[in-house]
């Protein structure tokens, strides 16, 4: 899939993105797909079953991690199919061209690169968009993987706040 698209001079990477998603959530609705009701929804569109949610990556940017999800929108999502569309891209000039695709479902993205970041009740955050390794149990054992993950960062945030308490007692007493 290797599409090409005019970018206005001095677009930032936002707006370079919305410009990639909109058109790629407009090719999945002509082929029947339906675009997000309200801007809560996990999804960018939900085609023939999933729930697909699209991420852009400018690749000549050093740093990009995108989050995926809220743990606790997962956590009460758990029963839908949700995939990610994984789309990089790079600026040339007056365009963004799209060079890789990958869609893989949350369930089928490996552990071993994925981490629960510190964002309102924890955000699951992909750190790296190259060479995605698979999970290999199933995934009932993934989501079993993200409870586990989930209670280790939230003892992780307990001892982090003890932490900042006793710091302050300490500085003013």
């Amino acid at each position: 899939m290797r599409r090409v698209y005019s970018i206005p001079k001095n677009a930032g990477q936002r707006a370079i993105a919305d410009i990639i998603e909109n058109d790629i959530v407009e090719d999945y609705v002509s082929r029947g797909g339906v675009p997000p009701r309200s801007v809560r929804t996990i999804e960018d569109v939900f085609f023939e079953g999933r729930h697909i949610d699209i991420k852009t990556r400018d690749v000549d940017r050093d740093f990009s991690m995108p989050n995926l999800i809220s743990v606790d929108r997962l956590r009460k999502n758990k029963d839908k199919h949700i995939e990610y569309e994984f789309v990089d891209y790079m600026v040339n000039g007056d365009q963004a061209i799209v060079i890789n695709v990958k869609n893989i479902p949350i369930h089928m993205i490996d552990w071993s690169v994925l981490r629960i970041q510190n964002l309102g009740l924890g955000q699951l955050q992909l750190l790296t968009t190259d060479n995605i390794p698979v999970y290999n149990g199933t995934k009932e054992d993934w989501y079993m993987r993200l409870v586990m993950e989930t209670k280790s960062f939230y003892v992780r945030q307990i001892e982090k706040f003890q932490q900042m308490i006793e710091n302050v007692n300490k500085q003013f007493n």
